[in-house]
Parts: structure tokens; C-alpha cells; sequence
């Protein structure tokens, strides 16, 4: 079936965007994909990938070469549109940026860190970080509380939109499911900042109330021998199993697969992956951290529970055993919250600030 275009050649031609390689893990390369597929023929500059500092140097070069060449040779380029987050990737945004303000073209800088505030934080250089935000026309962030955030540390209020993240509307399919057993899913990079540790010393704190009543299925990158070793060492592979990065054929089967999504991080921006999991009506237990409360309503269609704290955690976990006739009203409140983010609603959006730059 052909794909809806939301954005048109005739407005895609105008526009160049810039940021990470389109099937890198994580959620901004997840919404530059499904840009991709409602862009009709989207201009796209890859500034950065997932692998050895080398790659990475020669990615960076490349694409600052190129990019200049384009805004040189490249009258119809109107707007150039950096998808960017802290740290490293905020500093090699930052020479984009300055090259666009160079050749007078309209720039829209989207924010998708999760941590620039330890970032913004820690640097000597907080003055030269909001006179680069401030350079662009157009700031997107990705909840209130980071709009809200950014106010008051100095960026121009009349620059900062909250576009909400975008994902693929969900696609059903059929999977087998054991009976009695409620499935939990966690989609993210392994490590400290997203809970995975946390989730897993509470199952095996408390095996006799878990075994046999629920799954775990564990997706994502980095530290894959740390959480495997942890997961056998516990005696817990029956309950929770790691499954490597998923993408693709294979995420969309386990989203089909879970009863509920858990991602119970210490610090976020507002995560694809609870979007994603929304859109297929699932309940989340989360942390009310970054924008997550903004569509996770606690005890409406999901828990919150604070960072590190093991004991809500294990309640949040119970509750669901013990009331999993909520499971469905709670996962139909996910699908209601999440309307928003789907590509109609939000192209809606850009197509508009798009052509009122174009105007300006």
C-alpha cells in the first residue's frame, strides 16, 4: 500500500535535515525514520553513528563538508531542520547551526537529550549553549516541563514549540501468549539511567511472588554481557530474558506480545518507546521524570513510581497481578493519551511552521 506523504515534494525540496544515521538505536533515529516515511524524497545529512571513534570522526567530517557544499550550490534549500541532543552531539550541532545562520537559511533546532541539564549544568560555556539555541528560528522540545525548563535558564520563549515525538501507527499481529502469565517489556539502552538494573533486583529479591505469574522480555544495546551474567547469576532466566536490540519485524512481535511496558528511568526527555507502546494499548509503569507524566496519568493507564525505588517497583509489579482485569481499561487510556503523536496529528503541526518560515 502506498505511504501518505504528509510533507510534499514541493515543500521536502526546501527543507535539509541533519542529524544521527536513520537506523541507529534509540528514539531519535526512530522518529527520523518515520520522518523518512512521510517525507516525500526528505534530504537528509547523517552526522553521526554507533561505532568506533574513527567512524565517527570521518562521519563528522563528511558531513560538515557536505552540508556546506549544498548550502552553497543549493538555492531551493530553505530551512534546515538539526535534529540534536547534549554533550558531544550538541557540539557538532553547533557548527551546523553556525553555517546555516551563514548562509541566511532558517533553522529549526529539536532538542531530543534527556540529559542536557547535567550537561547545561557542568559547562564553562552556558552563555555560548544558549546563544547557539537562540541562533535558530524555531527550538522544538519535547514536553511542557522541558519547555518550561529551558525558559528559565535563558532561551527565548517565542523560539521554544513543543513538537511531540512521532511514531508509527501500531500494527497488529498475532502472537501466542501463556495463560495466567502477565508479559512485561522493556525496550531501551541497558545501562544504570534506564532502570533495567533496578527491575531486575526486584525480581530476584522476590522470586516466590513473580515466578510463574509474569515475563519479562528485555530489548536494547550496550552492557549485553553485564545484564545476561546478571540475569543467569540470579537464577532468574525463567522470568526474565534478554533478548539483544530488537527492531523491525521482531519489535513489532513483542509489542504485540506484552501486557505491559515498564521503562522505570532515573532521567528522560519523553521516550519512543513509551509512545510506541501506547499506541498498541499497553499500561506503563514509569518514573515521573522529563515529560513521562505529561501521558503517563499514574493509576489511569499506568503506575509511576520514583527512580531506584525498589519497593515501588515490586508494588507496581503486584498491583497488575492482582488486578489484571485493569490491564485493558488502562491500555485503552494509553491509546486515547498517545493520539496526538501519530503522524496526522503531528505533520499537522510541522507542515505549518514549516511554510510560516518559509513566509517569514
Amino acid at each position: 500500500m502506498k505511504q501518505n506523504k504528509f510533507i510534499p515534494n514541493d515543500l521536502s525540496k526546501k527543507i535539509l535535515m541533519v542529524g544521527i544515521k536513520r537506523d541507529a538505536p534509540g528514539g531519535m533515529a526512530a522518529v527520523v525514520k518515520t520522518y523518512d516515511t512521510y517525507f516525500e524524497n526528505m534530504q537528509y545529512i547523517t552526522t553521526w553513528t554507533l561505532s568506533s571513534q574513527w567512524v565517527k570522526a570521518y562521519y563528522a567530517l563528511v558531513s560538515i563538508i557536505k552540508f556546506f557544499f549544498i548550502l552553497l550550490f543549493n538555492p531551493q534549500i530553505k530551512i534546515v531542520h538539526i535534529q540534536g541532543a547534549a554533550n558531544a552531539s550538541f557540539e557538532r550541532k553547533a557548527i551546523f547551526i553556525k553555517l546555516s545562520s551563514l548562509f541566511k537559511k532558517k533553522i529549526i533546532y529539536h532538542m531530543h537529550a534527556c540529559d542536557f541539564i547535567p550537561y547545561y549544568e557542568a559547562s564553562r560555556k552556558k552563555e555560548w549553549i544558549r546563544s547557539i539555541i537562540n541562533t535558530s528560528d524555531y527550538f522544538f522540545v519535547l514536553s511542557k516541563s522541558w519547555k518550561e525548563y529551558f525558559i528559565s535558564i535563558g532561551i527565548d520563549p517565542k523560539k521554544i514549540f513543543v513538537m511531540n515525538n512521532i511514531i508509527a501507527p501500531p500494527i497488529k499481529v498475532s502472537t501466542k501468549k501463556e495463560s495466567g502469565v502477565i508479559n512485561f517489556l522493556f525496550l531501551g539502552e541497558i545501562g544504570k539511567r534506564k532502570g533495567i538494573y533496578d527491575l531486575l533486583q526486584v525480581i530476584s529479591d522476590n522470586q516466590e511472588l513473580f515466578r510463574n505469574k509474569i515475563k519479562l522480555r528485555i530489548g536494547g544495546n550496550l552492557e549485553e554481557e553485564i545484564i545476561k551474567a546478571f540475569i543467569q547469576n540470579n537464577q532468574i532466566s525463567d522470568i526474565a530474558v534478554f533478548e539483544g536490540w530488537v527492531t523491525g519485524d521482531k519489535k513489532i512481535e513483542y509489542l504485540n506480545w506484552a501486557d505491559i511496558y515498564i521503562l522505570p528511568s532515573y532521567n528522560e526527555g519523553l521516550p519512543i518507546a513509551i509512545l510506541e507502546a501506547m499506541s498498541y494499548s499497553h499500561p506503563i509503569i514509569s518514573t515521573p521524570v522529563g515529560g513521562i507524566p505529561e501521558v503517563v496519568k499514574d493509576h489511569q493507564n499506568g503506575i509511576l513510581v520514583e527512580p531506584g525505588n525498589l519497593e515501588q517497583i515490586k508494588e507496581a509489579l503486584l498491583f497488575f497481578i492482582k488486578h489484571p482485569e485493569v490491564i485493558e481499561s488502562y491500555g485503552q487510556k494509553s491509546y486515547e493519551i498517545v493520539q496526538p503523536y501519530f503522524p496526522e496529528n503531528v505533520f499537522l503541526q510541522l507542515k505549518k511552521i514549516y511554510y510560516d518560515l518559509l513566509e517569514k
